[in-house]
């Protein structure tokens, strides 16, 4: 095989440690970032969580009785997968300590020796053009840039398979039995994902005949064959021997069946109501490529028989058994999948090791030979650079959305903004040991857990001057989630601090007007921006209650309320609370020059009147880290019933330069009770309405209507029958 030119080697050197730097930056970006809900944050929480008494009790087993006094019994054991992911949080743990870095920070560190993984084995075997082709194959994959920083069991066996495949490549005996350690420890599938290597590696050393594969050194291939086999043979017995030491072999067994289940459904079916979550996870034009790589990959490892060769083969074959088998795992959960992107960075390697050998052969007795290295640089370069904008736009999407992306159209809602009042006013003032009490409405799921360091207990209102309230000090909720008889009843009863959408009482003192602390959000620095991820503002809480606040808050539940003598305004919804006090005095002068300044800022072509008084006065639209509409209500007094308004949204066009088609899923943005109930609204009053966009690719259509939180009439629009259309996002 003729060397590459230096010039054309430096070129894919580059493109590889760009790609390999790119990837680094998605595994890490916002590394710091509270971990908020869905599954990217809150399982790899779960993991951290079921790995503290790892670390603290010095046991073998995972366990979710995270906060115990005493070490866990075998009842609260997890032993659904191997303990790997547990044992590398563990490890990280013990050195760093609970910082939210370490819920991500395993994953972080194997995602970005993945792409250099890639590069090496494909370049030792194909060359530096398929070893550029694999790396950057990898890194825009949306699904691997969207789970790179996901401590679960995909980015471990990933990894870990790779490492495996990587030491046999070059000869390294430790480096290849140490992947295959973690690919053991990682996950039941890893065990698939090695298997026909290892059933290759049989055929090799010990059934075909010396000529028909590539020459190798036998007594090592026949010896890392023996040990690999052993220790893989060894370490599945250990986990099975620990799950049955717990007791918990019957436990295992239904958690394979219960994801597993759903097999009566054909899977041609299954794959269309999965198809706008695969769409988005690889784009069609990566799936295509893909199927086609398949036989490609087959017949290369038939006709050349060399170790290589199999190792797309070896992860196309796990990832079809992950994919197929447990089809309930799939219908549920959009990471499933992940395994698909090793292979298609290994089959492009492949297929550009192919394509470079073609444009040889065709150009070898022309002038265009001189040429020949480049071409096929830039053919296997151009799947990688086709699927690159959509690749780097799907990163903030994941993060957003917590890599639920648009949960089969259900509402998302990320916690980081609760997350953030639990970690800095809830905790501090809960000793360890304690438990905290919230509302059922707020979730018991491991972000919150995390976030709290402390045992949530499900409490349906705050239990003032409770004797025990060393042992459960402090009660939290969302007021959005609350019905106007209770917020009405726990205001009454209680001294409520209030902290945006967040009541928090002190159940050690008594009742009292409400206080109310501003939560400033603003935009990252750059460094915050790296640091802090760029999908949440970042916050801060004012030092003392804020008057305009308060006073709103107040007014509304009858308590005593002395309006601010201020008549700055800081912000646009200082103007909104100082034209509600206006009204409330009768000033109309005043509320004339206030509501100019406000409508002057919203896009009032948007309005609509509807019944019960209310009147939509206009619509904003924010960008930067987290874009919002704001919708702006004028109402007329309360409304009969508990209201909260909806949104929909549907992806109407496809966006410039991207492969992937319109997403099909009219998706649920959220029914939004207002904070303060609509059954409590005074007349002349402005309230606003925000809702996160977590707008998807394409052209994007937002509208929205009243909905009754109470069974009963919610207000109707009046003014047309048409949709309420909000905004068009492109």
């Amino acid at each position: 095989m003729k060397a590459v030119e230096a010039p054309l080697e430096r070129v894919a050197r580059g493109v590889a440690v760009v790609a390999c730097a790119w990837f680094a930056f998605a595994a890490a970006w916002g590394c710091f970032q509270i971990p908020g809900a869905g599954h990217n944050d809150g399982s790899s929480a779960a993991v951290a969580l079921h790995a503290l008494p790892i670390v603290r009790w010095h046991i073998l087993y995972p366990s979710s009785d995270t906060f115990g006094s005493a070490p866990p019994s075998p009842a609260t054991y997890y032993c659904h997968h191997p303990f790997g992911v547990f044992y590398l949080s563990a490890l990280i743990e013990f050195v760093l300590g609970k910082h939210d870095i370490v819920v991500h920070l395993p994953a972080i560190l194997m995602s970005i020796a993945i792409p250099p993984l890639l590069f090496s084995i494909a370049k030792k075997h194909w060359g530096v053009i398929a070893g550029a082709a694999s790396a950057c194959g990898y890194v825009v994959v949306p699904i691997a840039v969207g789970f790179a920083n996901y401590h679960n069991l995909e980015t471990i066996c990933i990894f870990g398979t790779l490492l495996f495949f990587w030491g046999l490549s070059h000869h390294r005996m430790a480096a290849s039995v140490a992947g295959l350690v973690v690919v053991c420890s990682g996950d039941w599938i890893g065990y698939v994902l090695i298997a026909p290597l290892l059933a290759w590696g049989f055929l090799r050393a010990f059934v075909l005949p010396r000529g028909w594969t590539p020459r190798f050194r036998f007594a090592w291939y026949a010896r890392w064959w023996a040990i690999c086999v052993v220790i893989a043979t060894s370490s599945a017995l250990l986990w099975l021997g620990l799950f049955y030491k717990a007791d918990k072999i019957g436990e295992w067994l239904g958690a394979g069946e219960m994801r597993a289940g759903g097999q009566d459904s054909p899977l041609r079916t299954a794959l269309e109501v999965r198809k706008d979550w695969i769409d988005f996870s690889f784009t069609p034009f990566a799936i295509g490529l893909g199927k086609l790589m398949a036989p490609l990959c087959i017949l290369r490892a038939i006709a050349v028989r060399d170790d290589c060769e199999f190792y797309a083969v070896s992860v196309l074959f796990g990832a079809v058994v992950q994919y197929v088998v447990f089809k309930r795992g799939a219908d549920v959960h959009i990471f499933w999948p992940h395994y698909f992107a090793a292979y298609f960075a290994l089959a492009l390697g492949q297929l550009s090791a192919t394509t470079a050998f073609v444009v040889r052969r065709v150009t070898e007795r022309t002038l265009a030979s001189r040429c020949s290295g480049w071409v096929a640089l830039g053919l296997g370069l151009a799947p990688a650079l086709a699927m690159t904008p959509d690749g780097v736009r799907s990163l903030s999407i994941w993060r957003r959305t917590g890599g639920k992306y648009d949960d089969h159209g259900s509402p998302f809602r990320s916690e980081i903004d609760m997350l953030y009042i639990v970690k800095n006013i809830v905790a501090p003032r809960t000793p360890i040991g304690a438990s905290v009490d919230q509302h059922p409405t707020i979730p018991l799921s491991w972000e919150h857990r995390w976030s709290a360091m402390r045992l949530p207990h499900p409490s349906p209102q705050p239990e003032v001057f409770a004797k025990d309230a060393a042992r459960h000090p402090i009660w939290f909720a969302r007021p959005s989630e609350l019905g106007t008889d209770e917020q009405v009843r726990i205001a009454a009863a209680a001294h409520v601090e209030v902290y945006g959408d967040a009541w928090v009482v002190d159940q050690s003192a008594g009742p009292g007007p409400f206080d109310a602390w501003r939560v400033v959000e603003r935009e990252p620095n750059v460094f915050e921006w790296l640091l802090y991820g760029g999908w949440e503002p970042m916050r801060s809480i004012s030092p003392t209650p804020d008057p305009l606040l308060t006073w709103e808050w107040r007014v509304h539940f009858g308590q005593p309320a002395n309006a601010p003598s201020t008549s700055n305004a800081d912000s646009l919804e200082d103007l909104r609370i100082l034209h509600n006090i206006a009204a409330f005095r009768g000033d109309a002068t005043r509320v004339a020059e206030l509501r100019k300044q406000i409508l002057v800022q919203l896009d009032h072509t948007v309005t609509a009147d509807f019944s019960q008084g209310l009147r939509l006065q206009g619509v904003r639209l924010t960008h930067g880290t987290r874009p919002c509409i704001e919708v702006w209500f004028e109402a007329n007094g309360p409304t009969a019933g508990r209201a909260a308004f909806a949104v929909r949204s549907v992806v109407e066009a496809p966006a410039s330069l991207s492969l992937m088609p319109a997403d099909r899923t009219e998706r649920d943005m959220g029914v939004l009770p207002p904070r303060i109930s609509t059954k409590l609204w005074r007349p002349g009053f402005l309230y606003k309405i925000e809702i996160v966009l977590n707008h998807r690719i394409g052209r994007e259509r937002y509208w929205g209507y009243w909905a009754s939180q109470d069974g009963t009439e919610a207000p109707g629009r009046i003014d047309s029958p048409s949709p309420l259309v909000l905004a068009t996002v492109p």
